[in-house]
C-alpha cells in the first residue's frame, strides 16, 4: 500500500470536488466537503427521477507503477456498469489562509483515489463519485442493502465485493471533531475493502454517503 498523500491529506479538509447543488444543478463546478461523520444511519429516502447526462467517454488512465488499476466498475443491483478513472486532488487556500485539499471527481466515470489500494493488495479500495450531475454514476448508491454484489475489474481480472455497510452521515452541520474522525473512511484500514463515496442527498448534498464492501468470492461470467 502505498502512503504518499496521507500524511498530506490527513492534515487538511477532504472535500469532494464538483458536487451539483441540486438534482437540477447546471454542470457548474463547486466544492464540498467530502468529510464523513461517524454517525447512526439517517433514514433513506425513496429515489428521484434521474436527470439527463450526455453521454461522454472519459480519459482512462494508464497502467503504471507494476500495479493493475481498476478500469471497470459494475454494480448489478443499481444497474451501473461505468469506467473507472484515476484520481488526485487539488490544493485551494482560503480567504482566511488555511490550505485545504480538494479530491477531483470523475465526470462520467467512477474515480479511483490514487492514493488508495487496488484490488489484491488487502488494503481499502477507494473510490467516488457524482450523484446528480455530470453523469451521476453514483446516484443510487442508498438503494443498495447487506449482501448486494459490486464487481471491479483492472483489465485482467474481475474482484467481488459484498456490501456490508451503507452509511448516510451529515457532512454541512458536521463538527470539527467530526470531520476529523471522518478520515477512517478513506484512509488505510489493514483489511481489504472496497469503499464508494458519493454526495447525498440528490437535491441538497448536505450529507455523504459512504458503502463499505468486502471481499467475495468471483463468479464466472
Amino acid at each position: 500500500m502505498r502512503q504518499i498523500g496521507w500524511v498530506i491529506l490527513l492534515l487538511a479538509a477532504f472535500a469532494l470536488g464538483a458536487c451539483g447543488s441540486s438534482a437540477a444543478a447546471q454542470e457548474e463546478d463547486t466544492t464540498a466537503t467530502v468529510a464523513v461523520a461517524a454517525g447512526e444511519n439517517d433514514a433513506i429516502v425513496d429515489a428521484v427521477v434521474r436527470p439527463n447526462a450526455p453521454a461522454m467517454a472519459p480519459v482512462l488512465h494508464q497502467i503504471t507503477g507494476g500495479r493493475s488499476l481498476p478500469n471497470r466498475l459494475v454494480i448489478p443491483r443499481i444497474k451501473v456498469d461505468t469506467p473507472v478513472v484515476e484520481l488526485g486532488w487539488s490544493t485551494t487556500k482560503t480567504e482566511s489562509g488555511s490550505i485545504f485539499s480538494a479530491w477531483d471527481v470523475a465526470n462520467y466515470a467512477a474515480g479511483w483515489h490514487k492514493n488508495s489500494a487496488v484490488p489484491g493488495e488487502q488494503e481499502n479500495i477507494v473510490m467516488s463519485g457524482h450523484n446528480n450531475i455530470l453523469g451521476s454514476v453514483f446516484r443510487e448508491l442508498d438503494q443498495l442493502k447487506r449482501g448486494d454484489t459490486i464487481y471491479v475489474y483492472d483489465g485482467g481480472s474481475k474482484y467481488a465485493y459484498d456490501v456490508e455497510e451503507v452509511l448516510i452521515v451529515p457532512e454541512k452541520f458536521a463538527t470539527a471533531k467530526q470531520r476529523k474522525s471522518n478520515v477512517q473512511y478513506i484512509q488505510a484500514t489493514g483489511d481489504e475493502r472496497l469503499t464508494l463515496v458519493s454526495c447525498w442527498p440528490r437535491d441538497d448534498n448536505t450529507h455523504r454517503i459512504v458503502v463499505i464492501a468486502r471481499p467475495a468470492p468471483v463468479t464466472s461470467e
